[in-house]
């Protein structure tokens, strides 16, 4: 996945300035980030629809500082990843699942740290780290979110993306 996050990286970096497509995905990725709303920790996330769980796990990503060109890289990479790997399932489905995941990690979970005192006067660390379940329901809900903002960044660039980590590749071979 990596050497894929790369190209893209590289590529969307490369062209956000000259190309609508890419400029517009990640103007809109921004406004989805910031339309988010508020973030819950991950405690208090059970019983929530699947919608509003997704809409919290974009707000995580705002707060964490994770930036929209970023996201729209991941969301070509793995676009490229599923493109060229046979054995990966063709099914939208599948990409839009695989989109959330990549990007969940950036910024998922709940992580407190507390230095509480014991009777002796000795301090101590604890550390509280809560990551919610990742169900289907709100991975494609989610993905849906990430993905919907690409649509015509993956129709239009996953090839370049390609050909970029294909010369990338040659380059570092060669050297």
């Amino acid at each position: 996945m990596r050497p894929y996050i790369t190209a893209a990286t590289t590529y969307v970096g490369l062209r956000a300035a000259n190309d609508k497509f890419i400029a517009a995905a990640i103007v809109d990725m921004g406004r989805a980030l910031e339309d988010a709303g508020p973030v819950e920790i991950a405690t208090r996330l059970k019983g929530l629809s699947a919608t509003k769980r997704a809409k919290i796990g974009l707000a995580r990503l705002r707060v964490e500082g994770v930036p929209p060109q970023r996201i729209v890289s991941i969301v070509l990479a793995v676009s490229a990843l599923i493109k060229v790997d046979s054995t990966a399932p063709r099914a939208k489905e599948f990409r839009t699942v695989q989109i959330c995941k990549a990007v969940h990690r950036l910024a998922s979970g709940t992580h407190r740290v507390w230095i509480v005192e014991d009777h002796q006067g000795r301090k101590r660390r604890t550390e509280m780290h809560t990551f919610p379940k990742s169900t289907g329901r709100v991975l494609r809900e989610m993905g849906r979110m990430l993905e919907q903002p690409c649509e015509w960044v993956i129709e239009k660039h996953v090839v370049g993306v390609l050909a970029h980590r294909q010369r990338y590749a040659r380059s570092r071979a060669a050297s």
